[in-house]
């Protein structure tokens, strides 16, 4: 690995030089025959993927073009990492989601193409960011019109695999005076069919799942804002964004239990989930004022409530069959209902001015979360439900985040420096009632917690010139745990597997160094390494013979050493190339405790290629393609490589005003995941696939006044708690 690393370094000044070369040759040529944005690039420490502009990304939800990002990957969990590295934070529009795990997938799913501008990859956000997400930062910023007038644009869409979908978008903006109106709306309907299984060997027995995952509930997304300017300096807004998503599901899962000596089948479980009622919405609004004169000083600030409510009921149903399949020994019907309320409240301050030959930057902020989850179980006999106590719980959880920084950066001649800190306070304190399983009595766990850190960044940069520049990294992160993984209580996934929160949770920090170079237009490499420490993740225990329970726990550390290498050339005018190669070498050392120890090491590579064709001046195809080879996430489990194939084209109809594209998703149905773990006595595997061969179909059209006014970007306060709701 280190020899391939270098071997890439070396080379980089030749490829550089040979790519400057050709440019040079077709500079003019080039310049007059196309004037568009590039389908990715490289720009101020980071990648942007220009979704409007790729062919392939119609029709696609946004953890789809996350999985086509540079560098980025979705493992099986739906966990997101960028250039290895884990802990990503996923802002909507400079905002937080609100999510994580199957919650932020949710959310991402529902988020189409249609209503995406780009996707910001930014691996070394400074000190003025959160301290939260060592991983780095993801952005994606939706579309927002410019233009003076009433303007906007429609989309429609089916799609075709195992069964139709279909989604629309709007996108409306009226600007007038001071005043500027906006707002948009998508929706994605239809089912989503998963096919998985979990084999494990434990305590001589072999246990079997194979599940039919049918998912039917329907994403609903809405926006809408105005900023109004008061004078040249001073400039105010509102803005609210809502996410709804609602509908059943349905889990049908056979278990077969195998004496692991003879393999010979012992029982068999039948179960059937049926989430007859699914309601989760997560609404934001804020108020941003913003200040700006001449002299280039900037004063913003934001003030924030936003909350999360879900309201989930399913009846799940056991039959315990012999190994004929047919005699039944047990049954039992359990309902429960999960319910969860999250309140956020932020404010913040941000405010920038000249300084000799650089700037000085300085902000706080504020944050409160309150979150109340209640869950009820229920034994269902004769079609009446009886209030399982044991099973039940409240968990209230409050947290509080006060933090402030200060950065300033100058330049000298081709040198630049910019040095910052960042300081957080955190104090959290939670309490779970429930029932002692071995009393029944009534009792009260706490999780409380305080603590001040620290987090320094600074970047170093050397410009050789115009088109070519080095940089010189480093910051300090931190990944708090969510909200569920607090809560202590224990609760029943199926009849042999259960989850339960850790309140002794500790937070995990990481430290990074970055080396990166930048050849204007041509190409953009980084080289870095992370260290991180008490890291945490959900480990699978056993517990009472073939039974098992998942828990969160801080395992040990994390070496990731990463070279990424970003390029975009044009081999003929009507013929881009952007590729994007992320090799990392990633060493786990997990210690639960003197008995258990390991230590597991993988090299990985990612590799993202997308070629884009102009046919005519109103044609234009797209090839794209990614992937990935073994890697290690979880802290334990091993996947397997994985890869796919996108095709598309699209023409431009209607003076240019509507397009028209067909493209077909996964062409190859190469997209499936595989992991295996195998410590601490305890092994299995877990494979699937989703229905991810689609044939796609899309309109859209444009109307009203086109031409750009300089547009408004606005962030707000709640930048951290976006990605801990589960």
């Amino acid at each position: 690995m280190r020899k391939f690393i270098l071997c890439l370094l070396v080379s980089l000044p030749m490829y550089v030089a040979a790519q400057k070369k050709d440019s040079t040759i077709k500079e003019l040529k080039e310049i007059a025959v196309v004037s568009k944005k590039k389908t990715v690039e490289f720009k101020d420490g980071k990648v942007v993927y220009n979704v409007s502009n790729s062919v392939n990304a119609a029709g696609s939800n946004a953890l789809e073009l996350l999985k086509r990002s540079p560098g980025v990957m979705v493992d099986p969990t739906n966990g997101i990492s960028l250039n290895g590295k884990s802990g990503v934070t996923v802002y909507i529009d400079g905002k937080p989601s609100y999510m994580q795990g199957d919650a932020l997938a949710a959310l991402l799913k529902s988020l189409q193409s249609a209503n995406i501008h780009s996707i910001e990859l930014l691996p070394n956000p400074s000190s003025k960011y959160d301290a939260a997400g060592s991983g780095g930062i993801i952005n994606i910023r939706l579309k927002k019109n410019t233009a003076a007038g009433f303007n906007g644009d429609i989309a429609a869409g089916m799609h075709f695999g195992e069964t139709p979908k279909t989604e629309a978008a709007l996108n409306l903006n009226y600007r007038s005076g001071k005043f500027n109106l906006y707002g948009n709306y998508n929706h994605y309907f239809g089912y989503h069919n998963m096919e998985y299984d979990f084999y494990r060997i434990q305590e001589g027995e072999i246990t079997d799942n194979r599940t039919r995952d049918v998912d039917m509930r329907n994403p609903v997304n809405f926006k809408a804002g105005i900023d109004y300017n008061i004078s040249s300096r001073h400039t105010i807004g509102l803005m609210m964004n809502a996410n709804l998503y609602f509908g059943p599901g349905m889990t049908n899962t056979t278990t077969y239990l195998h004496d692991a000596a003879t393999e010979k089948l012992q029982s068999m479980l039948k179960a059937t989930n049926d989430y007859y009622s699914q309601k989760q919405n997560w609404k934001n609004y804020n108020f941003n004022y913003q200040y700006k004169d001449t002299s280039g000083r900037l004063f913003t600030t934001d003030l924030d409530y936003g909350y999360y409510r879900a309201r989930i009921k399913n009846i799940l149903y056991n039959h315990f069959l012999k190994a004929d399949s047919v005699t039944e020994t047990d049954k039992y019907t359990l309902r429960t209902f999960n319910n969860s309320d999250i309140n956020i409240y932020g404010v913040k301050a941000d405010y920038e001015q000249p300084l000799h030959h650089g700037k000085l930057y300085a902000g706080v902020k504020g944050n409160a979360v309150i979150s109340d989850n209640w869950v009820q179980i229920f034994d269902v006999k004769n079609d009446v439900d009886y209030l399982n106590d044991l099973k039940s719980n409240t968990f209230r959880y409050e947290e509080r985040v006060y933090a402030a920084y200060l950065m300033a950066d100058q330049q000298w001649g081709k040198w630049k420096l910019q040095a910052g800190v960042r300081a957080e306070q955190t104090t959290a304190d939670g309490v779970l009632n429930a029932k002692s399983l071995t009393t029944a009595k009534d009792t009260v766990q706490q999780v409380n917690n305080r603590y001040l850190d620290f987090f320094p960044s600074m970047q170093l940069s050397f410009l050789q010139s115009a088109e070519h520049n080095f940089t010189l990294l480093y910051n300090r992160k931190i990944d708090r745990p969510t909200y569920t993984d607090l809560n202590p209580f224990s609760y029943q996934l199926d009849e042999l597997s259960s989850w339960q929160g850790n309140a002794f949770l500790r937070p995990q920090y990481s430290n990074s160094v970055t080396l990166g170079y930048n050849a204007t237009g041509i190409l953009a490499a980084t080289l870095t390494y992370t260290h991180r420490q008490d890291m945490f993740v959900p480990v699978t225990d056993s517990i009472s013979g073939n039974k098992m329970v998942m828990t969160p726990k801080n395992v040990g550390s994390q070496h990731l050493l990463s070279l990424n290498v970003s390029s975009s050339v044009s081999p003929l005018p009507w013929w881009n190339i952007t590729a994007n190669v992320n090799v990392y070498h990633k060493q786990n050392i997990i210690s639960f405790d003197e008995l258990r120890k390991a230590t597991l090491s993988v090299n990985t590579v990612l590799l993202n290629i997308q070629q884009v064709f102009d046919l005519d001046k109103k044609t234009q195809a797209e090839i794209s393609g990614n992937y990935q080879s073994p890697d290690i996430y979880g802290g334990f489990q091993r996947s397997k490589h994985n890869w796919q194939v996108n095709i598309g084209v699209q023409r431009k109809i209607l003076k240019g005003n509507a397009t028209v594209r067909v493209g077909i998703n996964d062409l190859f149905q190469t997209y499936r995941w595989y992991g295996v773990r195998d410590f601490d006595g305890l092994y299995y595997r877990n494979r699937g696939m989703e229905d991810s061969r689609q044939l796609r179909l899309g309109f859209s059209y444009r109307f009203g006044n086109l031409k750009l006014a300089k547009s408004r970007e606005r962030s707000s306060g709640l930048e951290n708690e976006s990605r801990r709701v589960k």
